[in-house]
């Protein structure tokens, strides 16, 4: 379906791309039973994916993304096979970066599962970020809490419209199950115009008629109205609070434990040197 704002991708993707790539991929003579995909004598194996489930807290893995993750492993996999034929691997530029990368991804897991592990949130802290910053969530435009069912066939929009108006509970359920609508808070700003003229032009609530736009037929439904210049309700805002909250406390306990290390780890800046390094043109041309 078509939908009212613009999806974000996750950095978790990208990460198991390119850690599957570098570190879980595997050459055999005897193709294992449970390969999902390979390149030449390599093989991407389900115990490979395994590794998942550290990145993926719920240990799924979506179909979409599974495709992803394996179209992007073959594309990597033949690239670097054709690297190693021209003997990339041994440049010691690309030596440095890759022991460089492994550094930080060890940096990174370090932080996020030992540091991050201890980290929550109370109830009540979120009461008092939001009593505190209450004017963060102040509505600056009219918003409206929508339901939206989209369909290329008019007939087939009509039919959904027809069931929200004056179908009975069971009609309406499967509608939502086999149609899964998005549901969310929107602003005129959010949706494209022809379902801002519809939504906004108007104070009524529930099923609002067929809306025609260049990429189809729109049936809306406005649960709740929201005028410019009120707040939005704490449950409205929940959300959006914890991970506020987690990312300041992730900071504070990151460099707690930076500050902490640094108390009993010897560190040392050769100053000399790098006094050379910051005032030479060239430092490396001796």
């Amino acid at each position: 379906m078509i939908s009212l704002t613009r999806f974000k991708r996750y950095y978790i993707w990208f990460i198991a791309i390119t850690v599957s790539t570098m570190f879980f991929s595997c050459v055999r003579n005897t193709p294992p039973k449970d390969y999902l995909a390979r390149v030449e004598d390599t093989y991407l194996t389900m115990e490979d994916l395994k590794f998942l489930s550290i990145l993926n807290p719920d240990g799924k893995v979506p179909e979409a993304q599974l495709q992803s993750f394996i179209n992007n492993w073959i594309d990597t996999e033949m690239l670097s096979q054709q690297a190693l034929k021209q003997d990339m691997d041994k440049d010691p530029y690309l030596k440095s970066r890759l022991e460089n990368f492994y550094k930080h991804l060890l940096a990174d897991t370090y932080a996020r599962y030992d540091i991050y592990k201890s980290i929550s949130i109370s109830d009540q802290e979120i009461q008092t970020y939001y009593e505190q910053h209450h004017q963060v969530f102040l509505w600056e435009h009219d918003a409206a809490e929508v339901v939206h069912y989209f369909t290329t066939n008019q007939d087939t929009a009509r039919q959904i419209y027809n069931i929200l108006r004056s179908g009975t509970p069971e009609e309406k359920t499967l509608l939502y199950q086999r149609n899964q609508p998005e549901s969310k808070i929107v602003t005129y700003q959010d949706v494209i115009p022809e379902l801002g003229d519809v939504i906004f032009n108007t104070k009524a609530k529930g099923v609002l008629n067929v809306i025609h736009s260049d990429f189809g037929y729109h049936v809306v439904v406005v649960k709740q109205r929201y005028s410019a210049g009120t707040y939005q309700d704490i449950n409205q805002v929940r959300d959006e609070i914890r991970e506020r909250l987690i990312v300041s406390k992730q900071k504070k306990y990151y460099y707690q434990v930076l500050d902490s290390l640094k108390g009993v780890m010897d560190v040392d800046i050769n100053q000399e040197v790098y006094n050379k390094v910051a005032s030479s043109d060239n430092p490396f041309s001796n």
